[in-house]
């Protein structure tokens, strides 16, 4: 009689390993090639501030650069009204005016983004996977493109001879000695400068060089539907950015 065969022992089970991490480009891929980001994107792990300090560094510099535009015509005009026989003991703007109007154009910057963000997302319509199509993400790294613009243009502001704010005898005659004439004045001279043309040009052509640079890179999560993502919040950004100038740009 034939023995049994003894029974075949069971291989243990080889743990399955955990599927490989993408990592996430860096903010500065997206003005390269930024289709390839947006493939890179979507395939790893973010969070929705991944790219937030591009978005600050935008906006520090952005304020810094508009701070430095208006503060040379600033204190000509209070020297000016100073110096009148109607107006006397007229301060120089303080620090904390120049501050303000820093934080004013680092205010719009994050309100930009937040309105690419809000109208982005709603535009890419419900979630494609639980990855989902990474709005914040985009447009945040878009915000790479700006620091070296504002950082041109902050030079070309430092560069501008003092004679370019300076008042002609015309408008200082026309002002009469009046404090927010001088100062209606003195932004007329600021935005016939290079610098500002420098610091419009940034602040719009660059805000509209973002969508593009955002469409490319969504294109890759959501498709066509890309197109909506970028259209809805594509006025709404252009519109705040022209709030920002328009003090400036009214004045020439």
């Amino acid at each position: 009689m034939a023995r049994p065969k003894p029974p075949k022992k069971l291989k243990p089970a080889q743990p399955i390993a955990p599927p490989a991490t993408t990592k996430a480009p860096l903010p500065a891929d997206i003005l390269t090639a930024p289709g390839q980001f947006g493939h890179k994107l979507h395939q790893a792990e973010t969070t929705s501030w991944q790219y937030w300090p591009a978005l600050v560094v935008t906006g520090l510099l952005a304020g810094l650069a508009y701070a430095l535009l208006v503060r040379p015509g600033l204190n000509l005009a209070a020297a000016e009204a100073a110096r009148a026989a109607t107006e006397k003991n007229i301060p120089l703007p303080g620090v904390l005016t120049h501050i303000t109007n820093a934080f004013g154009t680092f205010f719009l910057t994050i309100l930009t983004f937040l309105i690419m963000w809000g109208l982005g997302r709603l535009g890419t319509g419900p979630g494609q996977d639980t990855r989902g199509p990474k709005v914040a993400e985009v447009y945040s790294a878009t915000f790479a493109l700006l620091p070296p613009l504002y950082l041109l243009t902050t030079a070309l502001i430092l560069l501008t001879p003092a004679s370019a704010w300076a008042f002609t005898p015309q408008q200082v005659t026309d002002a009469g000695g009046d404090a927010l004439k001088l100062q209606q004045a003195a932004m007329h001279n600021v935005a016939r400068t290079p610098a500002f043309l420098a610091f419009l040009l940034t602040s719009l052509l660059g805000t509209l060089a973002q969508f593009g640079l955002a469409y490319a890179a969504l294109r890759e999560n959501v498709g066509n539907r890309a197109i909506p993502a970028v259209l809805l919040p594509l006025l709404p950004a252009l519109l705040i950015q022209f709030i920002g100038i328009a003090p400036l740009l009214f004045a020439r």
